[in-house]
């Protein structure tokens, strides 16, 4: 592993020797913002975060934060959102008290106000089946040195009732996904049905008690859009596990899109694929699914008619990437890419050799995560790179953003 790893674990050991996890996402601005979360089994533990930039001799910035409850247990949450952050910097902070010297502080960056570097990404989903493999994927995943993790469901496979994986996942999160100069990689976080009581027959945000608990989205709902300024927004939306996909949520899609037009760079992420790999119905394929069917239906026009750059799906537990598709039909030329299909971490399985696959350009049973890197002049490269660190697959994607299917 990463040779900077051990020193940052034995440099929080002593303060945080108790934490159970620590993790960073957004909540607003990701260029002037940073929501720093913690959870452990103290009742009163400090509710304070000191912070500074990185190398400065300037005095500690001391927010003060909130308990939250995680479910019906015993874990403590607490989360401080720093606001008035300066854009693409490097910050170090502390829990509960400032030190003259960051020998026991984390680390953090900002988002850059403008596209004036590149921006990377890993983006994936369908975590954690055993905490060793979760381990070398998370550790695999931060060796890429992203800006952030875009994840979407079946995170700790906890299936709403179980503690003790969460806390594996928040534990191997915090070990394990740190940049090889120790920054914390933040996450971008969606909702699937390990998440959910019941599984696929969740219908309310109640039926996720510990997704709705530890994760303070946009809005507070399952499905948000998350805005860096004016060159990148990430749609997140709910494949029916706590939010129907018709209805408000599909409403919701409609304007977010309408009003985002002139972003630069536009992805969709979630967990249910509608150009899925495995889990067909008797006699049919994956896309004779209801669920998927029913994506295709309600949200595909709307991202067609507006144009993004490509969509991340899930769930199926392998690797996949489409042909370019729009009306449900290959278009080599203006068509959507949709990326997938959810083996962070998990066992993998077999892909049918299906004579009707005529969306499917490359799909296999391997565990990886998509490497996306965005740059000024609206050009992006997307690797697949397994939990071995070996990239496997590359599409150069040109512009933007597809054309509007009006055009």
């Amino acid at each position: 592993m990463r040779s900077i790893l051990p020193l940052f674990l034995f440099a929080y050991s002593a303060c945080a020797q108790d934490l159970v996890g620590l993790y960073l996402t957004w909540q607003s601005d990701p260029t002037s913002t940073m929501t720093i979360n913690w959870v452990d089994l103290h009742t009163s533990s400090s509710l304070d975060v000191f912070y500074r930039p990185v190398a400065s001799t300037v005095a500690w910035n001391k927010a003060t934060g909130v308990k939250f409850t995680i479910a019906d247990t015993v874990m403590q949450g607490r989360r401080v959102e720093l606001k008035g952050l300066q854009p693409d910097t490097h910050y170090e902070f502390n829990i509960g008290k400032a030190i003259e010297k960051p020998v026991e502080g984390w680390r953090f960056r900002t988002m850059p106000r403008d596209l004036n570097r590149s921006i990377r990404f890993v983006s994936g989903g369908d975590m954690m089946h055993t905490r060793s493999k979760v381990d070398k994927a998370n550790a695999n995943a931060a060796s890429l040195d992203p800006d952030f993790a875009l994840i979407v469901g079946d995170l700790a496979y906890a299936n709403g009732v179980s503690s003790t994986r969460w806390a594996d996942w928040l534990k191997s999160w915090m070990e394990n996904a740190v940049s090889p100069d120790g920054r914390i990689i933040p996450l971008v976080i969606g909702i699937g049905n390990h998440e959910v009581k019941g599984g696929y027959n969740g219908k309310i945000p109640q039926d996720a008690p510990f997704f709705y608990s530890l994760f303070a989205t946009p809005g507070g709902k399952s499905y948000y859009a998350l805005d860096f300024s004016n060159y990148l927004s990430i749609l997140i939306l709910d494949t029916g596990h706590t939010e129907a996909v018709a209805g408000p949520q599909a409403q919701w899609l409609e304007s977010a899109l309408a009003a985002r037009k002139d972003k630069q760079f536009l992805f969709v992420g979630y967990h249910y694929p509608a150009y899925g790999t495995t889990k067909a119905p008797k006699g049919g394929t994956p896309l004779d699914a209801p669920r998927a069917i029913e994506i295709r239906d309600k949200w595909m026009p709307s991202w067609e008619r507006h144009g993004v750059t490509a969509v991340f799906e899930n769930d199926h537990h392998n690797y996949k990437r489409t042909h370019r598709l729009r009306g449900h039909k290959r278009d080599d030329e203006n068509g959507i890419l949709y990326l997938g299909d959810g083996a962070w971490g998990v066992e993998t399985r077999t892909v049918p050799d299906f004579e009707t696959g005529w969306w499917l350009a490359k799909a296999a049973g391997r565990n990886h995560v998509w490497e996306v890197r965005l740059r000024a002049n609206g050009t992006s490269t997307v690797r697949a790179v397994d939990i071995d660190g070996k990239e496997f697959d590359r599409v150069q994607i040109t512009t933007p953003r597809t054309k509007p299917v009006s055009q």
